[in-house]
């Protein structure tokens, strides 16, 4: 493995498996062998060790007594409640955002819709995924509020597979689209009751749809099962 300019061995292996996590190559549940890791990224196990400690302190990873170390799963009641939790910060970034980030910025966010959207129009799932994500992250910075920022984003993280995984409910990167626009024009047009009522509500959909997609999932995979 090459390793990136002003990064540890431990920081590339992170940053990887990080990437990998977010964009869905390694779904909730995967396995995580530290050896085969190693193997992977032609270092030894004491990075590979350090990087997987850091993922399970950030709660992208767990590992259990006597078990190794997996991506981490969260089990649907308690997936819903963190969307519950996350709506409301979320609503409440966005009503700072709306206050508080420059004309410069607020450019900014409409230049990285259009982009989305751009993106969206060209069936570039993997590029639009990645900006809709950072649409979120510009939004939350745009609070000016480090310790909200921080809560945050320690919340969202663990959220961000499950988030990735929603958009492939049919209509819903669609509707994801649209729900942006909507949340950027509140932004930039400084309504922050608006722009706050509309991430929150964002937020608690995304939480609905994916609740709904496992759930028809699960139904469907039952009725497989039984009619072997």
């Amino acid at each position: 493995m090459v390793r990136a300019a002003g990064k540890t061995h431990a920081e590339s292996v992170r940053f990887s498996l990080e990437g990998e996590i977010f964009s869905g190559v390694l779904p909730p549940g995967a396995a995580l062998d530290e050896e085969a890791l190693a193997r992977r990224f032609s270092v030894s196990r004491t990075p590979v060790r350090e990087a997987m400690l850091q993922l399970i302190q950030s709660g992208l990873v767990e590992k259990k007594p006597r078990h190794g170390a997996i991506v981490a799963q969260i089990d649907l009641p308690d997936m819903i409640r963190l969307f519950e939790v996350m709506s409301e910060l979320e609503g409440i970034c966005a009503k700072f955002a709306a206050r508080r980030m420059s004309q410069k910025e607020r450019q900014a966010l409409r230049a990285l819709h259009e982009e989305s959207a751009e993106a969206f129009a060209a069936g570039d799932h993997d590029k639009y995924y990645a900006l809709s994500r950072k649409f979120h992250l510009m939004v939350i910075d745009g609070t000016y509020n480090q310790e909200l920022i921080d809560t945050t984003n320690r919340l969202g993280i663990k959220l961000v597979p499950y988030r990735r995984f929603q958009l492939n409910y049919p209509g819903q990167s669609e509707n994801n689209l649209r729900d942006h626009e909507a949340i950027m024009e509140a932004i930039v047009a400084g309504d922050y009751e608006l722009a706050a009522d509309l991430f929150r509500k964002h937020t608690n959909v995304q939480g609905d749809v994916l609740a709904e997609y496992i759930a028809i999932g699960d139904h469907k995979a039952k009725q497989v099962n039984s009619a072997d």
